[in-house]
This record gives structure tokens, sequence and C-alpha cells, in this order.
């Protein structure tokens, strides 16, 4: 009877390190097609890959086949891309260099960059290998003659020595840096790339048309009924952990992301790659 009882824990055992190893290793691909009229006609059909919160995690090659069948116009990396705490720079050149023979690729900080001590290092790297770094920067995608604008927000650590907690000045940074890329900007149909889902408000007043965020790792666990768990910043239930949201004129896509950092497990939470198709009309099936 004792001998029995022991297969039985021994099987349970077993059984949940598969669970946590499938949920941790087997990557979604999540579609999600944006529809707005202020799409130029040249940018039907144009399809964005996000890459979020990878935190050094190496998934042997599978991550860049999926990301290359997608055939993207361009990849976004909405930070995180290292983990300070288990920090390996040269995985993660290796990896963006990859990405830019399957397209152009454009990235922004996240608070692990930005609290790593080596991200002006990253930076250079990045620009070396042809990487567009986008902190508080605009640029303008241009296609069949026409062009849409691209935004990059710095992640708010970047005015802190250590992780900012809904602190008030992460909001009026996001305000002023928000502020001042707006004036910038010559184009109807503009997205931001920033790290912080929990700043959604502040990119909805700034009239911002598309938003991809991370940050929040899907809630790290994720309840039936409920959703995710706890997110950084935003802490228990978060109201913002994946999928698309929209607030006045304002859409935000939320990552779920690919790595983990302090808890090192995913449950009903697989590691996600985004791909966006935009759309100037919503086709009616």
């Amino acid at each position: 009877m004792r001998i029995r009882r022991n297969i039985g824990w021994i099987l349970i055992i077993v059984l949940l390190a598969l669970f946590l190893f499938w949920q941790n290793n087997s990557i979604v691909i999540t579609e999600i097609e944006y529809a707005n009229s202020n799409i130029p006609a040249g940018f039907e059909g144009f399809t964005i890959v996000q890459v979020s919160d990878l935190h050094n995690k190496d998934f042997n090659g599978r991550l860049d086949k999926l990301i290359k069948v997608q055939n993207p116009d361009v990849i976004i990396v909405t930070g995180d891309l290292i983990d300070r705490r288990k920090m390996n720079l040269t995985s993660a050149i290796d990896f963006m260099k990859r990405m830019t023979l399957t397209a152009p690729v454009y990235f922004v900080s996240g608070n692990h960059e930005e609290l790593s001590g080596e991200y002006e290092h990253l930076k250079l790297e990045l620009t070396g290998i042809n990487v567009k770094v986008m902190d508080n920067d605009y640029v303008k995608l241009i296609k069949d003659q026409n062009s849409v604008g691209l935004m990059g927000m710095r992640d708010p650590a970047s005015i802190e020595n250590e992780d900012t907690y809904l602190r008030a000045d992460s909001n009026e940074y996001a305000v002023d840096i928000l502020n001042e890329l707006n004036e910038k900007k010559t184009t109807d149909f503009n997205i931001l790339m920033s790290h912080r889902p929990e700043l959604f408000d502040v990119y909805a007043d700034s009239g911002i048309d598309l938003v991809f965020s991370g940050h929040a790792h899907g809630g790290q666990f994720r309840l039936p009924f409920v959703g995710g768990l706890i997110a950084p910043n935003q802490g228990l239930f978060p109201e913002y952990s994946q999928g698309l949201y929209l607030k006045q004129n304002t859409s935000m896509i939320v990552s779920r992301g690919l790595g983990n950092s302090i808890v090192p497990f995913r449950v009903f939470n697989r590691p996600e790659i985004v791909v966006v198709t935009l759309r100037n009309q919503l086709k009616l099936n």
C-alpha cells in the first residue's frame, strides 16, 4: 500500500513538472486584425510581430522560426529583452541580429534594461546591428508612398535609481514625453511602443491610435474566469494583463511576453508572440 502511494506521488510530481515545462516553453501565436479608417491604403495587410519580455530566455531556435514564418513587415520589441538578475547581453544581441535578417527591427526599453547598468552598452550594440532604438523617438514607416508614425517611449525606470511602482512621476514623465512626440508627428495614424500598460490613461489622453505594451507577463498565473493574478506596477488582479483594450479612441495591445524574471514559471499563461495585421477597414465575413 505504501509503495502504491509513493508511486502515485511520483506520478503526480512528474505530470506537474511536464505541465509546467509545457506552460513555460510552448509558444502561442496570438493573431489580431486591427482596423482603423486612418490607416492608409498602402498599409492594408501590413503585418507587425511583437516580441516582449524575453528576459534572456532561449527557445533554442524555435522562436526565430515562428517569427520568420509570420513574414512580418516589421518586428517590434517592447522591452525587457534582457533580465538584469541573470543578464546575458551576448545572447540578447545575437537574437536581435537574427531578427534583422527577417524584417526591420524596432526596440524600446523596459525596466530591466534601464536598471541593468549596461543599457548604454546594449544600445550601442543594437544600433550597430541595424536595430532602431526608439526611446523617446518618432519615425515614419513608409510603404507604397504611404506612411504611418511609429513612436517609442523610454521606460520610466530611466528617471529612477530603482523600480518605479505606481509613482506619480511615472505619469508625469509619460505625459511630457508623449507631448514631445506628438509635436513631431506628421502622420494621420500613429503607433506607440511603450513597455508599461498601466499608463493606458496617459496614452488615451494623448490621442495615440495604437499602443503596443508588455511588462505584465500576462499576470504570471492566470485563473479561469478571473484572468491574471499579479503584475508589476498593477498589483493583484491587474486591469491590463493581455490582449486588446480600448479607451477613448486609443487601442492598446498587451503581450503576455515570453520569459520570466523573479517568478520562474507561468501557469495557464503560455509565452506569446503577438501578430497584428493592419486593416483600413474591418473585413466582414
